[in-house]
C-alpha cells in the first residue's frame, strides 16, 4: 500500500477558511474568516473527542494514475499549469519525496495527497471543493501567478448525499464520481502549510504507536469566499462547528468548556492567529509555498522540573531526531528556567508537575512559515488546559 510506512501512516488534512458577511468578534480580536474544525467521536480510537480539521489516511486510490488523465480533460494548458504549481518549491519531505512501489508512482504525491485531503473534507463534512471539467478548460487556471479562491460543488444536497456515502463505505468511488458528474478536485486553491509527523511519548505505552497510531501528515490551507453548507459525519465525528481562530483557542483555553486541541491544532491556529483577514491569510499561504514546508516532528524530553516538548528551531532541537523510537529519551539536569536562560532560540513547550504549561516560539523557520502567537497559549494558572 502507498501510505502505509513500518512506523506511521501517510495522512492530509485540510484547513477551510472561509470569508464571513459579518465580523467574527473574540474578546482577543475581530476577523473577516471562521474555520472548519470537527470533533472526533469518543469511540475513535486516534484522538477521542478531540477538535480537529477535516482529514485523513490517503488511499491507493488516491494515486490512481487516472487522476491525470481527468486533469488532461482540461486542456493542455490546465495540465502544463497543475504541473508547474505541484512543482513548486522543488522536493518536498520524506512523504513527498520517498520512492514508492511503481504502481503508486504514476502520479505526483503533492497531487494525491490533495485529492486525499479533498475527499476526506467531502466524507467527514460534506463540503466538496470540485471544478467542473468543461468551466476549467473554457477559462484556465493558474495558481502560479496569483493564488486563488476555493471552489465547492454546486451539485444538489439529494446527489451529493448519495455520492458521500458511496465514498464514505469505498474511497475509490471518488474518482468514479468526478469521471460521472465531469469534476475534477479543486487542487489549485490548496496550498501547502506544514507536515507534522506524531510524536513518540516515551512515558506512554508505544503499544498503540507501534501498531500504525503515528501519522505523517501533510497540512493544507484553503480560504472559501463564502460559508459552505457542512454537516458532520456520524461514523467518525460528532459535531461540526464554524468559528474563529481565536474563537477555538478562547475555548480550549477555558477550563469549564469541553472543547480540547491536539498540539498539531494549537501550534496551526496560533499561527493563523496572526492574520484577520482572509485575503491577507491567503496570500501568504501562496506566498510561503514557494518554499516546501519542512517536517515538523515535536521532541518529548525531560527536565529537573518539567516535560519538554521541543519543536524545530528550538537550541535544544536534537540535530538528527529519533523518528522511530530506538534511542533513549533525552534527558537535562536542570531546570526548565535554567534551560531558558541557557539556551534562549526557544521554540518549546513545558508542562511542569503542577499541571502549569508554557508555550514558547522565538525563532523563525527556515521554510518562511509565520510564528505561532502564544499570548493565548501562555498560561501560568494550573487550571488551564494549554
Amino acid at each position: 500500500m502507498s501510505h502505509v510506512l513500518k512506523y506511521w501512516r501517510e495522512a492530509a488534512t485540510l484547513f477551510i477558511v472561509a470569508k464571513t458577511r459579518k465580523p467574527a468578534v473574540t474578546a482577543f480580536q475581530t476577523t473577516n474568516f471562521e474555520i472548519l474544525m470537527l470533533k472526533r467521536s469518543g469511540k475513535s480510537s486516534f484522538m477521542p473527542k478531540l477538535h480537529v480539521f477535516p482529514g485523513g489516511v490517503a488511499h491507493d486510490s488516491d494515486f490512481n494514475p487516472e487522476w491525470m488523465e481527468l486533469y488532461e480533460k482540461t486542456g493542455s494548458k490546465n495540465v502544463s499549469c497543475v504541473k508547474k504549481f505541484l512543482e513548486r518549491g522543488g522536493p518536498g519531505t520524506f512523504m513527498f519525496s520517498r520512492t514508492r512501489p511503481e504502481e503508486f508512482s504514476k502520479i505526483p504525491s503533492e497531487l494525491a495527497f490533495r485529492i486525499c485531503a479533498i475527499r476526506e473534507t467531502f466524507e467527514e463534512s460534506g463540503i466538496l471543493l470540485v471544478r467542473d471539467i468543461n468551466c476549467v478548460r473554457n477559462q484556465p487556471i493558474s495558481s502560479n501567478d496569483f493564488p486563488v479562491s476555493g471552489k465547492t460543488s454546486i451539485l444538489s444536497d439529494s446527489i451529493l448525499k448519495d455520492w458521500r456515502e458511496k465514498v464514505d463505505e469505498d474511497a475509490s468511488q471518488f474518482i468514479v464520481m468526478c469521471k460521472e458528474l465531469d469534476l475534477v478536485p479543486d487542487i489549485w486553491s490548496l496550498y501547502e502549510w506544514s507536515n507534522w509527523l506524531t510524536p513518540l511519548i516515551p512515558y506512554i505505552q508505544t503499544k498503540e504507536l507501534k501498531s500504525g497510531k503515528r501519522y505523517d501528515t501533510a497540512f493544507y490551507l484553503c480560504v472559501l469566499d463564502y460559508i459552505p453548507h457542512a454537516v458532520h459525519c456520524d461514523k467518525e465525528t460528532s459535531e461540526l462547528e464554524w468559528t474563529s481562530t481565536s474563537g477555538f483557542l478562547l475555548k480550549h483555553k477555558d477550563p469549564n468548556h469541553s472543547l480540547e486541541l491536539a498540539p498539531p491544532q494549537l501550534v496551526e491556529l496560533s499561527r493563523i492567529l496572526n492574520f484577520t483577514d482572509a485575503e491577507k491569510l491567503k496570500h501568504f499561504a501562496w506566498k510561503r509555498s514557494e518554499k516546501r514546508a519542512l517536517l515538523y516532528y515535536p521532541i518529548t524530553c525531560f527536565c529537573a522540573d518539567a516535560v519538554l516538548m521541543l519543536y524545530p528551531g528550538d537550541d535544544l532541537y536534537p540535530k538528527e531526531p529519533d523518528f522511530e523510537g530506538g534511542n533513549p529519551p533525552l534527558i537535562f539536569n536542570m531546570t526548565a528556567d535554567e534551560l531558558r536562560k541557557k539556551y534562549p532560540k526557544m521554540n518549546r513547550s513545558e508542562i511542569f508537575l503542577d499541571g502549569t504549561r508554557t508555550f514558547t516560539c522565538v525563532t523563525d523557520m527556515e521554510d518562511g512559515q509565520i510564528r505561532p502567537l502564544h499570548n493565548l497559549l501562555v498560561d501560568n494558572g494550573a487550571s488551564s488546559k494549554l
